[in-house]
């Protein structure tokens, strides 16, 4: 079994460029003259997740499930290019904007997770992972 020829990194460029519009991030353009393996490699691990084409995931969902990990991450570019791919795939606006809402949640619940020995500590009760030190 042979390993398909990666793309130049030109080529990665103008694939991102097709798929992402004005959208496109700065840094593909960067890395291109920087560091062409890092942007091939980025591209190719992207080909093996949200750009999966055998993926059972429809590619508006896939992009819709990667603005919400990039908004968990705080990287707006990302969102921001992969809203605009799910729009591409089928995505109405409200479906955005729910993904947003969600997005929204899970960070403030992690904040309450991230808070959990705080809390306790303010209502004077030990939590379960304290209890098993």
């Amino acid at each position: 079994m042979s390993n398909p020829t990666p793309p130049t990194p030109d080529q990665v460029l103008a694939m991102m460029t097709q798929k992402m519009g004005e959208t496109l991030p700065a840094w593909p353009q960067l890395l291109r003259d920087l560091a062409p393996d890092l942007l091939v490699g980025t591209a190719m691990n992207s080909a093996g997740s949200v750009g999966r084409e055998a993926s059972p995931i429809p590619a508006k969902y896939r992009s819709l499930i990667a603005v919400a990990a990039a908004l968990g991450r705080g990287q707006a570019s990302c969102a921001r290019s992969q809203a605009y791919m799910a729009r591409q795939a089928g995505a109405t606006a409200e479906e955005v904007l729910d993904t947003v809402r969600i997005a929204r949640h899970l960070a403030a619940a992690g904040t309450l997770d991230a808070a959990t020995p705080l809390l306790a500590d303010l209502g004077g009760k030990s939590t379960s992972s304290e209890q098993t030190r």
